[in-house]
């Protein structure tokens, strides 16, 4: 049974609603709206999420840092004004889609074979629709959620943030006043575990990112001739040897936390912690184990201008993520793979994140789910991506991953991000609905 005396894993569709559509509606409206990004605008989206919350009683206000990129805000006053305010965010940016590639349309909204289908349905409209379906519930029966709560549905997360996030907590940040917890992406979906018991996993710290050119010169010339130094050659000897080194375990407690639940027996070192995530995870193996180690991908390259010149250089996009403090570590990494005329140029760095895994909010998160879920585990992660986390911990508050799901089983969750035929189960939303009106009531 779920805290509220209703069975747990009840759907939203046997249960009471409010003057919303049924939560996988609104996930469906949520992605008809096309806010892909780069050159998304997220102002129809954001205009929907508003009137949504404005049927339930609550005034939201609407704010732009440029033409269209829409970003909602709105507090929900709670019954204990002693209680410090609860923050939940989420981005109605999605990346774009290739309606080539997939088999429903990405902006379709389809509703069939148990998913919600679209872009963004797992990214993460899913998250911002369960939101509002678990306000709407909550107050249409009469209830109000013990704290304040300031929703945040931002413009932007997928190029960074600075029109969404950022834009909110530098410009608007007395919206969030009395705010001591976060609440965002990725995370509170269930893991296979050895006795068969779900562990879900909340993230309580998002990787950092450091993405490099790396510019490799050479000696142009003829390319019918013998080549002096072709940079193209030099480059994929670096290219091969940043890919083909050897995974080196940066575990941090989280980590070993979560092997030691999925697994189901004490871990001694970090190599033993890194096999159990990257091997007996399911389809969370290549997320988990990102997770457990400094990760680098070559993501563009290019050179040359023409088929008979041999260029005098050539290039590559690197994408790095660090485990919190192991960067200097990868800086090192990159720099040791360099050789002959190469060199490589830090474009971009966003800083990692971490919030305490064993304190009173974490508890809070993990009591919603077994209220709902009776009889899980909950552990701790580190999410192998960064999200929009980066700007609110600015607030000086923690920041968790947690958007809670009870996902079936084989679904490849860490496959849908960004992916093509992207969807999410009707039933994962009802759930994450049930565990998100039991956390506002607490």
């Amino acid at each position: 049974m779920s805290a509220d005396g209703a069975p747990a894993g009840t759907t939203a569709a046997a249960r009471p609603g409010g003057v919303l559509p049924p939560v996988e509606r609104i996930c469906s409206d949520l992605i008809r709206f096309d806010t892909g990004n780069p050159g998304g605008n997220e102002r129809e989206a954001a205009e929907y999420v508003a009137e949504c919350l404005a049927r339930t009683g609550v005034e939201p206000v609407v704010l732009e840092a440029a033409q269209g990129r829409g970003n909602v805000v709105a507090r929900v006053p709670g019954d204990d004004p002693s209680a410090p305010a609860l923050l939940i965010q989420g981005h109605l940016d999605t990346v774009p889609a290739e309606p080539e590639l997939w088999s429903k349309h990405p902006h379709s909204g389809d509703i069939s074979d148990g998913c919600v289908w679209g872009r963004g349905a797992v990214d993460m409209k899913n998250a911002v629709a369960m939101t509002l379906a678990a306000l709407d519930r909550l107050l249409a029966s009469g209830r109000r959620p013990r704290r304040d709560l300031v929703l945040a549905f931002v413009a932007d997360e997928e190029t960074g943030g600075r029109e969404g996030a950022a834009f909110l907590v530098h410009e608007h940040r007395d919206l969030f006043e009395g705010c001591a917890v976060a609440l965002g992406e990725v995370g509170g979906f269930n893991v296979p575990s050895a006795d068969g018991t779900p562990t879900f996993a909340i993230s309580v710290a998002d990787k950092g990112l450091r993405w490099y050119e790396i510019r490799r010169t050479g000696v142009a010339g003829h390319g019918s001739m013998v080549a002096r130094d072709n940079p193209i050659a030099g480059l994929a000897e670096i290219v091969r040897g940043l890919l083909s080194a050897p995974p080196v375990p940066a575990v941090l407690d989280p980590m070993r936390t979560l092997a030691e639940s999925v697994s189901g027996r004490t871990l001694t070192g970090p190599d033993e912690v890194y096999e159990v995530l990257a091997t007996s995870t399911g389809p969370f193996a290549p997320m988990l184990a990102a997770g457990a180690r400094n990760t680098v991908n070559v993501t563009r390259v290019g050179g040359g201008y023409k088929e008979n010149v041999i260029p005098s250089e050539a290039w590559a996009r690197v994408d790095c993520r660090y485990v919190p403090g192991h960067e200097d570590a990868l800086h090192e990494m990159i720099e040791r793979s360099l050789s002959g005329r190469a060199a490589a140029e830090l474009l971009r760095r966003s800083p990692a994140v971490v919030s305490d895994h064993a304190g009173t909010w974490f508890d809070h998160l993990a009591g919603s789910l077994t209220a709902v879920a009776p009889g899980c585990r909950v552990a701790p992660f580190v999410f192998s991506g960064g999200t929009d986390n980066k700007w609110f911990a600015e607030l000086g508050v923690p920041t968790y991953g947690f958007t809670p799901m009870l996902l079936p089983d084989g679904f490849d969750f860490p496959a849908m991000f960004h992916g093509v035929d992207e969807r999410f189960p009707v039933e994962s939303l009802h759930f994450g609905v049930d565990v998100l009106e039991h956390l506002f009531a607490r």
